[in-house]
């Protein structure tokens, strides 16, 4: 029974050695042999600064823009009430979107330069701790023309042939006034006997002629004197034009309402009447003074005298409706009916191209309740009042395309364009007031 217990031991001791054995050598391997230890690198949480997000303001209103858009006069930016108080507010003007060079208080005076133009403010709010708002006001309507203050009711507006002074007509006030055109300002103002309708530049440059209706005389002014030289009775009223030679005067009325009266400058006397077979309406001479354009209301015409053969017969150009104005183009090729009320078919508002070597309306261009026009003296433009809108309307004349639409005052009357083409004078019968467009 004793042996086979001896073998187990031994066979169990046979085993821990062998077990010990592979212990020992496990334990006792070169360093070499082992399995390289992998090196995990340890993550560091560092700390993070959080920025805290700045705060709103909670009252930024879109600004506006008080007073009258106008060459030469001021205009306020009313920002409203930017809350929380205080904010700091900073102003940026622009014209057409394009801001202006140091243009950053509060008010801004538009310049010639901006006139046809609209204006914006843009009006910034910056407080220490929250975000920076800029709002931009609504854009004003176009910048006006400057004015120049004159008599009651001025009628009608010349100017020299150098440019240098400019003559109205004051209807309401019985006078003349006079404007220095490179200052703007009115240095004289000359009292008449009767109520001035129309102007007229004598050919020599010495004299400014005068029709006054409420007592039919024509009266000359001295234009080295801003006197009256004399006056003499003619017995009617009207447009005015002086002829080249320097003689005569022809006036856009008469007792008979067909003719125009002439008066003779050297005797201060009316001669024999030109007769025009219809009522006499606008009288525009061209720019030499050779042709005189007669706007006929009853045939629907404008007719065109020949100052050298007044008596002869009379080209007549037609129209669509019943002109109440006319202007040729500088060479005479073209002409310009500003267009009345038909009493069928009602206004035109509209502006007639007439070619006058074929008697044909080349084109139409629609402008609301025409009044009286001017060309530039280069021919490049045509300018036209919108009395009803109390507009001056710019016209390409090679595209008869309107180019501008500008407010000026009230009840726009007349308008002349200097030599130069530089600037336009436009009477606002309504305002007392004479407008200047700058031609830019």
């Amino acid at each position: 029974m004793s042996a086979p217990v001896t073998a187990r031991r031994r066979s169990l001791g046979f085993a821990l050695t062998i077990v010990t054995l592979g212990a020992f050598l496990l334990a006792s391997a070169p360093t070499a042999l082992a399995a390289p230890a992998t090196s995990v690198p340890r993550t560091v949480n560092q700390p993070t600064e959080i920025q805290p997000a700045a705060n709103q303001l909670t009252a930024t209103p879109v600004p506006a823009i008080t007073g009258t858009p106008q060459a030469g006069r001021r205009l306020t930016s009313a920002p409203g009430t930017w809350k929380p108080a205080p904010v700091t507010l900073s102003y940026r003007w622009k014209v057409n979107g394009v801001s202006v060079p140091g243009a950053t208080a509060s008010v801004f005076t538009p310049a010639n330069s901006h006139v046809g133009k609209r204006v914006t403010v843009t009006v910034a709010g910056t407080k220490a701790g929250y975000q920076t708002v800029s709002k931009t006001s609504p854009a004003t309507r176009v910048v006006a023309p400057a004015t120049i203050a004159v008599g009651a009711n001025p009628r009608e507006i010349v100017v020299t042939a150098d440019g240098r002074w400019a003559y109205v007509a004051n209807g309401g006030a019985q006078t003349v006034s006079v404007i220095d055109t490179t200052t703007g300002t009115v240095v004289a103002t000359i009292p008449l006997g009767g109520t001035p309708r129309a102007l007229a530049v004598s050919t020599n440059q010495k004299q400014v002629f005068v029709s006054t209706c409420s007592d039919e005389k024509i009266y000359a002014l001295n234009i080295a004197t801003n006197s009256v030289a004399y006056s003499f009775r003619v017995g009617a009223c009207g447009d005015l034009v002086a002829t080249p030679d320097g003689k005569s005067l022809y006036i856009g009325g008469s007792p008979s309402l067909f003719d125009i009266t002439v008066a003779t400058i050297a005797t201060r006397s009316v001669a024999e009447p030109i007769f025009t077979g219809a009522p006499v309406g606008e009288l525009t001479p061209s720019a030499d003074r050779t042709k005189v354009y007669l706007s006929n209301g009853d045939d629907y015409g404008v007719i065109i005298i020949d100052t050298a053969a007044p008596q002869r017969p009379l080209k007549e150009f037609n129209t669509s409706h019943p002109p109440v104005a006319s202007a040729p183009s500088p060479d005479g090729k073209t002409v310009y009916a500003s267009l009345g009320r038909d009493l069928f078919t009602g206004p035109s508002n509209a502006v007639e191209v007439i070619d006058t070597a074929t008697n044909r309306v080349r084109a139409s261009i629609a402008i609301t309740a025409p009044g009286a026009l001017a060309v530039s003296p280069d021919g490049s433009k045509l300018y036209v009042l919108s009395t009803e809108n109390n507009l001056i309307v710019t016209v390409s004349t090679a595209t008869n395309r309107v180019l501008s639409r500008i407010p000026v005052g009230r009840a726009p009357s007349s308008l002349a364009v200097t030599p130069d083409g530089s600037r336009v004078g436009i009477t606002n019968f309504g305002e007392r007031t004479v407008s200047v467009l700058p031609v830019f």
